[in-house]
């Protein structure tokens, strides 16, 4: 009979002593703890790395070098586009002209 009473406080012991050796939490109420979390990974540098370098953009350059006069000619042609489109009855209405202001009015 000694030795079933004996067992369970051996199993603690056991227990015990082999989350001494493996370096683990001993938690025999089990018992919330915040070791999950702890042992996880710090996101810290991988979140700093998510966002790349700042591109440089030809207004960056455009401003940093006024004595130049650069043209952006891609910007130019977007421009003439425009302007093409809107001569030929082509172009975006103007504010508040679109076709929902026109269904609203009836």
């Amino acid at each position: 009979m000694t030795t079933s009473s004996a067992a369970p406080a051996k199993l603690a012991q056991l227990a015990q002593l082999s989350c001494k050796i493996f370096q683990t939490v001993y938690n025999p109420t089990s018992a919330r703890t915040g070791n999950k979390v702890l042992r996880q990974r710090l996101l810290g540098s991988t979140l700093t790395q998510y966002h790349p370098e700042k591109l440089v953009h030809f207004r960056d350059l455009k401003a940093m070098f006024p004595e130049l006069d650069l043209v952006n000619t891609e910007e130019n042609e977007r421009l003439e586009e425009i302007a093409r489109r809107k001569r030929r009855g082509k172009g975006a209405p103007k504010k508040g002209q679109g076709k929902r202001a026109s269904n609203k009015k009836r």
